[in-house]
């Protein structure tokens, strides 16, 4: 994968874990062993030996900076930190369920097996567009993760499933007392309380149907990275300039669109279920 796709936050740890790499390396090791005892015998004034110390040093540092260099460049170490970085940063243990977990380790997966693709192909022109192709698929990724996280947040959440069991028993019950009550002087303060359970009520159904959208939609967007997959393994040079590479980066750029959107979703109808369960715990005081 370009690394020109990656934030600056993954760019910046990339770099820190093949700096403390690099140092810490067995030919990195050999050089500075070396180049140490190097300045000692040189420090020393032995008539025998040569060269000034300041020289070993400059050696020394070149040596470690060669190293340094053969480790920015080397492709399966640098693919190695990045994936280590994606699982780190998109923890699947995080998530409780366990289908939520196999789901985003499969996307994990797929990233991982489209950027072996990319660059297992050795043609320059369709090397670099499979790159641009394959921009942003940390923040596909990350739109997953995002959803799968609220699904698992939804589903052990006692409150919310407490309340949806709940409410629409107690809102018939209310009801049921308003029409007994018709005229008295609780009349109103009854039909305060059905209106407060009502919206608690509509927010938990909104929120359930937004979460069933977003199961839907984290299935939708396995199929289309699995799809993705396979047509960077069948695509070739001679579909570079063609209307089949146009709409896989068409369809990549629209469902990272619809995650965005789903995830944006889910967090409002969140906030706003909390907000009325709260409201209906205060009016039942």
């Amino acid at each position: 994968m370009n690394r020109n796709q990656l934030s600056k936050e993954m760019q910046e740890q990339i770099r820190k874990s093949v700096l403390s790499y690099s140092i810490f390396r067995p030919e990195s090791a050999i050089i500075i062993a070396l180049t140490l005892v190097l300045m000692t015998l040189s420090l020393l004034g032995l008539p025998w030996f040569p060269g000034l110390w300041w020289m070993w040093l400059l050696g020394g540092l070149l040596g470690e900076g060669l190293i340094l260099l053969s480790t920015l460049r080397d492709p399966h170490f640098y693919n190695q930190v990045l994936n280590e970085m994606f699982h780190e940063k998109f923890d699947i243990n995080r998530l409780r369920s366990p289908e939520l977990r196999q789901k985003v380790a499969k996307a994990l997966e797929y990233r991982e097996l489209i950027a072996k693709e990319i660059d297992r192909k050795q043609d320059a022109v369709l090397d670099e567009y499979l790159r641009d192709a394959a921009r942003g698929m940390e923040d596909w990724i990350a739109q997953i993760y995002r959803l799968a996280q609220g699904l698992d947040a939804y589903q052990r959440d006692p409150i919310i499933g407490r309340d949806t069991a709940t409410v629409p028993q107690e809102l018939d019950k209310f009801k049921a007392q308003l029409v007994r009550e018709k005229g008295s002087p609780v009349q109103a303060e009854l039909e305060k309380t059905i209106s407060i359970k009502q919206s608690q009520w509509d927010a938990l159904r909104n929120l359930r149907d937004t979460m069933a959208r977003a199961q839907l939609q984290l299935e939708d967007t396995l199929s289309a990275i699995g799809t993705v997959y396979m047509q960077i393994v069948l695509i070739g040079s001679k579909d570079v300039s063609s209307s089949r590479a146009q709409r896989l980066q068409q369809d990549m750029t629209e469902q990272v669109r619809a995650l965005q959107d789903t995830g944006s979703a889910m967090d409002e109808v969140y906030q706003n279920s909390s907000l009325s369960a709260v409201k209906a715990t205060a009016s039942a005081r």
